[in-house]
Protein backbone atom coordinates (compact mmCIF):
# COMPACT_ATOMS: atom_id res chain seq x y z
CA UNK A 1 0.00 0.00 0.00
CA UNK A 2 2.79 2.41 -0.10
CA UNK A 3 2.22 4.75 -2.31
CA UNK A 4 -1.41 3.78 -3.24
CA UNK A 5 -1.01 3.89 -7.01
CA UNK A 6 -0.28 7.35 -7.57
CA UNK A 7 2.92 8.45 -9.29
CA UNK A 8 4.77 11.73 -8.41
CA UNK A 9 4.56 13.03 -4.91
CA UNK A 10 1.49 12.52 -3.26
CA UNK A 11 -2.33 13.62 -3.66
CA UNK A 12 -2.85 16.39 -5.37
CA UNK A 13 -6.34 17.94 -5.67
CA UNK A 14 -8.08 18.21 -8.53
CA UNK A 15 -8.12 22.06 -9.31
CA UNK A 16 -4.44 21.93 -8.70
CA UNK A 17 -3.37 19.12 -11.15
CA UNK A 18 -3.14 22.15 -14.09
CA UNK A 19 -2.39 25.29 -13.19
CA UNK A 20 -1.97 26.29 -16.85
CA UNK A 21 -5.04 25.28 -17.99
CA UNK A 22 -7.04 27.22 -14.65
CA UNK A 23 -4.80 30.12 -16.29
CA UNK A 24 -6.36 29.44 -19.56
CA UNK A 25 -9.99 29.28 -18.22
CA UNK A 26 -9.47 32.86 -16.51
CA UNK A 27 -7.69 34.79 -18.26
CA UNK A 28 -10.51 37.43 -18.41
CA UNK A 29 -9.10 38.18 -14.80
CA UNK A 30 -5.61 38.24 -15.88
CA UNK A 31 -6.25 40.35 -18.95
CA UNK A 32 -8.39 42.77 -16.90
CA UNK A 33 -6.34 43.02 -14.30
CA UNK A 34 -3.92 44.05 -16.49
CA UNK A 35 -5.71 46.74 -17.52
CA UNK A 36 -6.64 47.96 -14.38
CA UNK A 37 -3.18 48.44 -12.70
CA UNK A 38 -3.42 51.83 -14.52
CA UNK A 39 -2.38 55.06 -12.02
CA UNK A 40 -4.09 57.28 -14.37
CA UNK A 41 -7.42 56.85 -16.15
CA UNK A 42 -6.84 56.80 -19.78
CA UNK A 43 -8.16 60.17 -21.83
CA UNK A 44 -11.52 59.68 -23.42
CA UNK A 45 -11.40 58.43 -27.14
CA UNK A 46 -13.49 58.99 -30.24
CA UNK A 47 -14.07 57.02 -33.21
CA UNK A 48 -11.41 59.01 -35.14
CA UNK A 49 -9.05 57.13 -32.58
CA UNK A 50 -10.69 54.26 -33.63
CA UNK A 51 -9.81 55.00 -37.53
CA UNK A 52 -5.99 55.99 -36.33
CA UNK A 53 -5.37 52.92 -34.76
CA UNK A 54 -7.32 51.06 -37.87
CA UNK A 55 -4.44 52.27 -40.02
CA UNK A 56 -1.88 51.80 -37.72
CA UNK A 57 -2.95 48.26 -37.10
CA UNK A 58 -5.58 46.55 -39.49
CA UNK A 59 -6.51 43.19 -38.37
CA UNK A 60 -7.07 44.41 -34.81
CA UNK A 61 -8.22 47.73 -35.66
CA UNK A 62 -10.91 46.25 -38.16
CA UNK A 63 -12.12 44.33 -35.39
CA UNK A 64 -12.39 47.23 -32.48
CA UNK A 65 -14.56 48.80 -35.60
CA UNK A 66 -16.94 45.88 -35.59
CA UNK A 67 -17.30 45.37 -31.88
CA UNK A 68 -18.09 49.33 -31.51
CA UNK A 69 -20.74 48.93 -34.72
CA UNK A 70 -21.97 45.65 -32.87
CA UNK A 71 -22.29 47.75 -29.17
CA UNK A 72 -23.99 50.58 -31.06
CA UNK A 73 -26.30 48.51 -32.26
CA UNK A 74 -27.31 46.69 -29.65
CA UNK A 75 -27.89 50.14 -27.85
CA UNK A 76 -30.23 51.26 -30.12
CA UNK A 77 -31.90 47.74 -30.20
CA UNK A 78 -32.50 47.64 -26.72
CA UNK A 79 -33.59 51.58 -26.49
CA UNK A 80 -36.10 49.78 -28.76
CA UNK A 81 -36.76 47.27 -27.80
CA UNK A 82 -37.57 48.59 -24.31
CA UNK A 83 -39.83 51.40 -25.48
CA UNK A 84 -41.63 49.25 -27.76
CA UNK A 85 -42.27 47.00 -24.83
CA UNK A 86 -43.22 49.70 -22.66
CA UNK A 87 -45.42 51.56 -24.93
CA UNK A 88 -47.60 47.84 -25.57
CA UNK A 89 -47.54 47.08 -21.61
CA UNK A 90 -48.70 50.57 -20.87
CA UNK A 91 -51.83 50.22 -23.48
CA UNK A 92 -52.67 47.04 -23.28
CA UNK A 93 -52.34 46.93 -19.08
CA UNK A 94 -52.36 50.69 -18.09
CA UNK A 95 -50.01 49.16 -15.02
CA UNK A 96 -46.69 51.12 -14.36
CA UNK A 97 -45.16 48.68 -12.29
CA UNK A 98 -46.04 46.00 -14.93
CA UNK A 99 -44.70 48.64 -17.39
CA UNK A 100 -41.12 49.29 -15.43
CA UNK A 101 -40.69 45.11 -15.57
CA UNK A 102 -41.84 45.25 -19.40
CA UNK A 103 -39.42 48.16 -20.04
CA UNK A 104 -36.17 46.44 -18.46
CA UNK A 105 -37.19 42.74 -19.65
CA UNK A 106 -37.89 44.38 -23.79
CA UNK A 107 -34.77 46.06 -23.03
CA UNK A 108 -32.50 43.20 -22.16
CA UNK A 109 -34.29 40.55 -24.78
CA UNK A 110 -33.51 42.80 -27.23
CA UNK A 111 -29.76 43.72 -26.17
CA UNK A 112 -29.56 39.89 -26.25
CA UNK A 113 -30.97 39.63 -30.11
CA UNK A 114 -29.02 42.22 -31.17
CA UNK A 115 -25.71 41.19 -29.90
CA UNK A 116 -26.27 37.88 -31.41
CA UNK A 117 -27.50 39.30 -34.99
CA UNK A 118 -24.54 41.28 -35.27
CA UNK A 119 -22.14 38.62 -33.75
CA UNK A 120 -23.14 36.70 -36.80
CA UNK A 121 -24.22 39.52 -39.37
CA UNK A 122 -20.42 41.32 -38.30
CA UNK A 123 -18.39 37.94 -38.03
CA UNK A 124 -17.78 38.33 -34.38
CA UNK A 125 -17.60 34.77 -33.99
CA UNK A 126 -14.12 34.71 -36.07
CA UNK A 127 -12.18 36.68 -33.18
CA UNK A 128 -11.64 37.11 -29.81
CA UNK A 129 -12.70 40.85 -29.02
CA UNK A 130 -11.07 41.24 -25.46
CA UNK A 131 -8.16 40.43 -27.44
CA UNK A 132 -8.82 43.48 -30.13
CA UNK A 133 -9.83 45.47 -27.44
CA UNK A 134 -6.99 45.19 -25.25
CA UNK A 135 -4.80 45.84 -28.33
CA UNK A 136 -6.38 49.28 -28.35
CA UNK A 137 -6.37 49.77 -25.24
CA UNK A 138 -2.24 49.40 -25.27
CA UNK A 139 -2.29 51.43 -28.49
CA UNK A 140 -4.69 54.00 -26.57
CA UNK A 141 -1.55 53.80 -23.23
CA UNK A 142 1.23 54.49 -25.73
CA UNK A 143 -0.35 57.49 -27.64
CA UNK A 144 -0.97 59.28 -24.03
CA UNK A 145 2.68 58.32 -22.64
CA UNK A 146 3.70 60.00 -26.05
CA UNK A 147 1.54 63.07 -25.32
CA UNK A 148 2.84 63.36 -22.24
CA UNK A 149 6.39 63.14 -22.92
CA UNK A 150 6.21 65.61 -25.54
CA UNK A 151 4.62 68.25 -23.11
Amino acid sequence: MAGGGEAGGGYKPWWAIDKQAWREAFSIYYKIKSVEQDAEPLPAWTSADVAEFAKEDPVHGAQVQALQKAGTAAAVAAAVGGAGSLAFILRQARNVPAAAVGLVGGAAVSWALAEEVANYSLGLFKFEGMNANLKFLEWRRRKAQQLDSNQ
